[in-house]
């Protein structure tokens, strides 16, 4: 019986909590200029991961050589870092306005994700299992449609 009573007293109380916070509608809508942008820049790093994960097991396997290992590795942190820088920017920008301001830094940030991206590239040239070249230069192609959603939200000259 104690616990009835316990029970529809917190049960009110929940009821007069909701209604003493008010709602303007929901959510505000998503309309940020960059949020495509955005989005693919962190789908570029679910890409790189899946890449890394492949370039693992096919080192495991031995389908690739440490040889051919080492500098797409290199070339791999080297892309991890660069999409880090550009995410992390891109996650700062609050409006439009921070925007306009930091473009120009947006614009170098992403030059070093392409070339990063282009290193990954000149990585993939030396391997010479067809099978393991393949497998990674289909996790890149990947990669690489991803850019022209942030090549037109951030439209560097």
């Amino acid at each position: 019986m104690k616990s009835k009573a316990v029970l529809t007293g917190l049960l009110i109380l929940l009821v007069f909590t909701s209604f003493s916070f008010k709602c303007n509608g929901g959510p505000p809508a998503d309309n940020h200029p960059l949020r495509p942008a955005a989005q693919a820049a962190g789908d570029i790093a679910e890409g790189i991961k899946a890449m890394t994960k492949i370039k693992r097991a096919l080192a495991k396997s031995g389908a690739l050589k440490p040889a051919e290992e080492r500098p797409l590795n290199d070339a791999l942190l080297k892309l991890v870092a660069a999409d880090r820088a550009f995410v992390k920017e891109i996650k700062a920008l609050k409006s439009a306005s921070d925007l306009n301001a930091n473009k120009s830094k947006l614009c170098v940030l992403f030059a070093g994700l392409t070339s990063a991206l282009s290193d990954v590239n000149s990585g993939l040239l030396p391997i010479g299992d067809a099978n393991a070249k393949g497998q990674l230069a289909t996790a890149l192609a990947t990669i690489m449609n991803l850019l022209p959603a942030i090549t037109t939200g951030l439209a560097c000259a």
